[in-house]
């Protein structure tokens, strides 16, 4: 039978091991999804409130250097509008109708004056979105991530960011997911493959420098 922790030790012991991608010149930061329909439903663990409070530090800091801040929502005029699965499964896109109290962002990590902010239909925030022009009009090449969930929009988004070649940095106390297997396996998957896991720490010192 399989030691599920001694699989996740030796999956952070790779993590910590794997050579990383670096840094780029000019970062925006993105919040992936940190709405009331998913930081604050019932299944929601204290590990939600904890990344939304390192959240706001990040954003904090961040807002401070003069980096963008970005942030995913999931908005949609339908419910018809969502992919086939989430129409057939229960899932929390069922509270994301645009006007639906559940689809406003957390106070904690409150959208301030000259954020920008995306709305999206699906997990990834690449897809039929606006974020592409934005990034470039911006002139991106890396995205610092934060949000939820790690192993849904977290990683979709930073898989399809990893595909346009941009560097990614994926803030570990930062994002949040209540699969908390899932969670842990999606890290060292963007790590292995995809993006960078950085520390808050680390990450907080880059910016303020």
């Amino acid at each position: 039978m399989t030691d599920w922790n001694a699989e996740v030790a030796r999956i952070r012991e790779l993590r910590a091991e794997r050579t990383r991608i670096g840094p780029g010149e000019n970062p925006a930061v993105l919040v992936v999804d940190f709405q009331k329909a998913f930081v604050e439903h019932e299944g929601c663990g204290p590990s939600a409130a904890i990344a939304l409070r390192n959240t706001a530090a990040l954003l904090d800091s961040a807002r401070a250097a003069g980096v963008p801040v970005i942030y995913l929502v999931m908005i949609l005029d339908s419910l018809d509008d969502r992919m086939l699965a989430q129409r057939v499964r229960s899932s929390l896109t069922e509270r994301c109708e645009r006007g639906n109290p559940w689809t406003e962002v957390s106070s904690v990590v409150a959208v301030q004056d000259g954020d920008h902010v995306v709305e999206k239909t699906v997990a990834t925030g690449f897809y039929r979105t606006g974020l592409d022009d934005l990034l470039a009009k911006l002139g991106t090449d890396e995205v610092i991530v934060a949000g939820t969930s790690t192993s849904g929009c977290v990683r979709a988004t930073v898989m399809d960011a990893a595909y346009r070649s941009l560097r990614v940095s994926v803030v570990e106390e930062c994002v949040d997911d209540f699969r908390t297997l899932s969670g842990e396996v999606s890290l060292w998957d963007m790590q292995d493959r995809f993006a960078d896991v950085v520390s808050l720490d680390e990450t907080l010192k880059r910016l303020a420098a």
